[in-house]
């Protein structure tokens, strides 16, 4: 890539009424509706009914539910008015840590060479899914002139410090710091996803930069999402939960997810029809599955990621559906299921951090109640709810009520949409 200042080659030109043209770098996209995926995917379609023309560049797919079907992916394809284009990693986000990292890091190599072959673009989106590949951004403004947005959904190094996989004080972990404040300092646009990720970032920046941070919240797609009511919903037949009191988890079963308690809360509720329901997949899983089993909990309950036209059906199942997330990651990482919980017009219980963004929400919402992760204070919490069907009800209206007013795609679509505006217009 090389700049060009005087409107050579690698220079966009439009024409009268000619859509402006994005570039989004982010490794999980559509067909895996899994996480980032999912968000990255409903923003990019939405943005395309806003007018823009965007281009992803992704990886194939690793959490796709139907992981056999993976190779089958098309290298290149047009979903919802947005043109994919899949580039060639080593490495799998399935695996452990090194091949974790290699998948990344292949990733960030792979971009950039695409980004060398087809230069032009207007301005450019990318994600912090994987870490570093800010970084082409940061080349892309300085060699290209062309500005990015920055979304943090995961702020690094604190993320890999957090989890134990980096020493806090080691050199990696201080490169590591230089280079994050690096790419934020070139981003046009900065996107944080809570208040609490705002006061982090803030701190790595200097005061004049502050500006360029904007708060937008994650969200849940309003045309997908809905309650179904539980005597028409056919998930909760085909699953046998007609009966049950239904504690469910639903989403990435992750490192930075304390969702052993809820297990061990499940040995405690052996003598109620409470049934605890897993659904979804990560590095925890195995781990969940072999504690249920050595506690013998038939109470217990785990299933594979549910197709994208289930979602509505799937959360709609819960009658209480928790949001967890470790203290050590509060401000490091949003916990955005709690949008879709709500959009089902499910009551949450939370088993995080009070003061992070989702506990601030739903104490300011009335959408839940927040507990410790402790698994006897999990076990009286669900059987006092159980009793109080009224208490449910209103919690899971007052998060509906919550998600219509701000947490909609709709809603989070126009603010992108005017941040991108903006940043070309500067």
């Amino acid at each position: 890539m090389r700049s060009d200042r005087s409107g050579g080659p690698h220079e966009p030109r439009r024409g009268p009424g000619q859509r402006r043209r994005l570039v989004l770098l982010c490794e999980h996209f559509y067909p895996e509706m899994v996480s980032t995926g999912m968000h990255m995917t409903e923003l990019a379609t939405r943005l395309a009914e806003h007018g823009w023309d965007l281009t992803v560049y992704t990886a194939r797919p690793s959490w796709w539910s139907e992981r056999t079907a993976g190779d089958r992916v098309p290298r290149e394809m047009t979903y919802a008015g947005v043109r994919i284009r899949r580039v060639p990693t080593v490495g799998s986000q399935r695996g452990g840590a090194a091949s974790k990292a290699l998948a990344g890091l292949s990733f960030v190599l792979s971009a950039a060479a695409a980004l060398v072959r087809h230069p032009r673009f207007d301005g450019m989106i990318v994600t912090t899914n994987p870490p570093f590949v800010g970084l082409l951004g940061w080349l892309s403004s300085r060699l290209l002139r062309r500005p990015y947005l920055f979304i943090v959904y995961d702020v690094f190094p604190e993320f890999a410090i957090s989890l134990g996989a980096l020493p806090a004080d080691s050199p990696v972990a201080r490169a590591w710091h230089r280079l994050t404040r690096l790419i934020l300092s070139g981003a046009a646009v900065i996107v944080v996803i809570g208040r609490d990720m705002e006061d982090l970032i803030r701190r790595k920046l200097p005061e004049r930069l502050h500006e360029r941070i904007v708060l937008i919240p994650n969200w849940s797609d309003e045309r997908r999402v809905r309650p179904v009511p539980r005597e028409e919903n056919p998930f909760r037949r085909e699953h046998g939960l007609e009966g049950r009191f239904v504690v469910q988890y639903a989403g990435r079963l992750g490192e930075k997810h304390n969702i052993e308690p809820l297990v061990e809360a499940a040995a405690l509720l052996r003598d109620t029809h409470v049934l605890f329901q897993f659904v979804g997949d990560g590095a925890k899983r195995p781990r969940l599955e072999r504690l249920a089993t050595r506690l013998g909990l038939a109470n217990v309950t785990f299933l594979p990621y549910q197709p994208l036209d289930r979602l509505a059906e799937t959360l709609s199942a819960a009658d209480l559906a928790v949001v967890c997330l470790e203290t050590g990651h509060t401000g490091i990482s949003v916990p955005s299921k709690a949008y879709g919980v709500m959009a089902a017009g499910r009551p949450i219980l939370g088993i995080l951090d009070p003061d992070g963004e989702i506990g601030q929400m739903v104490k300011e919402t009335g959408c839940g109640v927040l507990v410790e992760p402790d698994a006897e204070e999990i076990a009286r919490t669900i059987r006092s709810l159980m009793e109080d069907g009224e208490a449910l009800a209103a919690m899971g209206e007052a998060g509906r009520r919550a998600f219509l007013e701000r947490y909609t795609l709709a809603h989070a679509a126009a603010a992108y949409d005017a941040a991108l505006r903006s940043m070309l217009r500067s």
